[in-house]
């Protein structure tokens, strides 16, 4: 009896103790909530129903994407579908920023009317590094902070969402657009070279470009290549970040250590002096060859090459559609040992003005936008569901999904949810008997490459030297002088880093000094 009582007592000890743990956790969780709740889910009514979906706001949309006419433009489009959503809400879009403005001339104007006051709700972000600096960026910290969602969004684009001085989240890209590969099949095929998988290595990539390049002498055929000028740092020796040569962790252009990277320069550049690069061929050698074509990739001369995702549409349509050539895209091939397997992007981003610090209610609403066009299950599914209602139209309707799929998609979304990636009109496909199935590749259903376009490495915005200093920066160069000088990489590296390193510290003393 007296063991079982002492049982029993251990038991209730037990249970006792784990419950005062988890009532200990649930006050920490609660606590580290509360952290944010000035700024999230605010209901002062206390009637279970957030004050943003109460209160009428109107919230002013600033953005020149996908043209000045608002029944045109799908992203306009997919603003009213949010409006349907919450109809307390009324988006407005300001006419001052539909015009085609360069970044600097939008920085410009975003400046003048933050010195009025007035700054949109919601701006694309040109320069973000300077949108930050002139204040008018609410930090969204709380709010992805908050937010389970927001666990999805990649480490790539999370941190090209921080300030360069980490203190805020400035802003959330709407979409990436990365580069990746293609492959000629008709070319493979005519040749008579095996098709290679999705799952190639850097080895497999290699040697099938060497295949071609035994017929190239004879033929008006060229291996092609992926470009690995700006993302080789980082593929082939995993320089954090790497795109031409930055490495993100010491704040240093790291060419010198992005050894692997010089030995494919030098490989590169004897293949140029042997004749099998289309480009590097003078224009007697060229015409003699191959006559007027002027476009090897487009006009299926070479056997890889490379796509932007935002020039997919322009690209499909006339190689696939107008010339008949048979190509696929493909995920970037399997790094070789010492290197990381990604692809590089571009991110456009939407920020919420700094002055909503000043309503948290309204300031919420607008965040609900951006999540909308950003990240959210609920806006990406209704963006993409544009695309059936605007399939099938007449060719003189104003707005065609086979016209302008690419203005629909709006790149690649900053989430790796495999059920969002799932709905990706890539990934699902279009039905065979529809005009858009010329979109069809089966690359876009591997897991890999979804993930790959979902977190490539970004070109950093957010960085306001290194975005300076790129400008001046054509790493084809390094190939160029290695090709037409006979110089070794390693000779050249160390000169180029002290180069770019001083017109880092440079811009950096002039920028502070501001």
């Amino acid at each position: 009896m007296k063991k079982k009582i002492s049982i029993l007592i251990v038991a209730v000890m037990c249970l006792l103790l784990i419950l005062t743990a988890c009532k200990k956790d649930e006050e920490a969780g609660n606590e580290e909530n509360s952290n944010y709740d000035e700024f999230v889910g605010i209901d002062e009514d206390e009637n279970g129903v957030p004050d943003w979906q109460e209160r009428e706001i109107e919230l002013i949309y600033a953005n020149r994407f996908y043209g000045e006419n608002d029944e045109a433009n799908p992203m306009v489009l997919n603003i009213e579908k949010f409006m349907d959503e919450y109809p307390n809400i009324t988006v407005v879009r300001d006419r001052q920023f539909t015009g085609d403005n360069d970044d600097f001339s939008e920085l410009e104007m975003l400046t003048a009317r933050s010195i009025e006051g007035s700054l949109p709700d919601i701006f694309y972000s040109p320069l973000a590094a300077e949108a930050y600096d002139r204040e008018f960026t609410l930090d969204l910290t709380p709010y992805i902070e908050s937010d389970p969602d927001a666990e999805w969004i990649p480490d790539n684009a999370r941190s090209l969402m921080q300030s360069y001085d980490g203190e805020e989240i400035y802003g959330v890209p709407w979409m990436s657009v990365g580069q990746f590969p293609a492959v000629n099949l008709t070319l493979l095929k005519e040749n008579n070279i095996a098709i290679p998988s999705y799952d190639w290595t850097f080895e497999d990539y290699e040697n099938l470009r060497n295949e071609v390049a035994k017929l190239t002498p004879n033929n008006p055929i060229f291996p092609g290549s992926i470009d690995f000028s700006q993302l080789g740092p980082h593929y082939f020796d995993s320089i954090p970040n790497g795109w031409k040569g930055y490495n993100s962790e010491t704040g240093k252009f790291d060419f010198a250590n992005s050894t692997n990277f010089g030995a494919y320069f030098e490989r590169f550049a004897r293949e140029a002096k042997q004749g099998l690069h289309f480009y590097d061929l003078s224009e007697e050698e060229r015409v003699k060859k191959v006559g007027n074509l002027g476009w090897a990739w487009g006009d299926g001369l070479e056997a890889v090459g490379n796509i932007w995702l935002y020039a997919l549409s322009g690209d499909v349509n006339e190689i696939k559609g107008k010339r008949g050539i048979e190509i696929d895209v493909y995920p970037m091939p399997i790094a070789p040992e010492g290197g990381s397997t990604k692809i590089h992007a571009y991110y456009d981003t939407l920020s919420l003005s700094s002055s909503l610090a000043d309503d948290p209610v309204k300031a919420e609403a607008a965040f609900q936008l951006l999540k909308w066009l950003t990240y959210s299950e609920e806006g990406l599914k209704a963006k993409w569901a544009l695309i059936d209602e605007y399939t099938g139209l007449p060719e003189d309707a104003p707005l065609r999904a086979e016209d302008r799929l690419l203005d629909f998609i709006q790149g690649w979304p900053i989430t790796n949810n495999p059920d969002i990636l799932q709905e990706h009109p890539l990934v699902k496909g279009f039905p065979e008997d529809s005009e858009l199935a010329i979109y069809n590749f089966d690359a876009f259903k591997n897991e890999a490459f979804q993930q790959q376009l979902s977190d490539p490495i970004p070109y950093p915005r957010h960085l306001p030297a290194v975005a300076n200093v790129y400008s001046n920066l054509n790493t084809w160069e390094l190939m160029h002088k290695i090709r037409d000088e006979g110089v070794r990489y390693s000779d050249i590296a160390t000169e180029w880093d002290e180069m770019l390193n001083e017109q880092l510290e440079e811009y950096l003393r002039q920028y502070n000094n501001q």
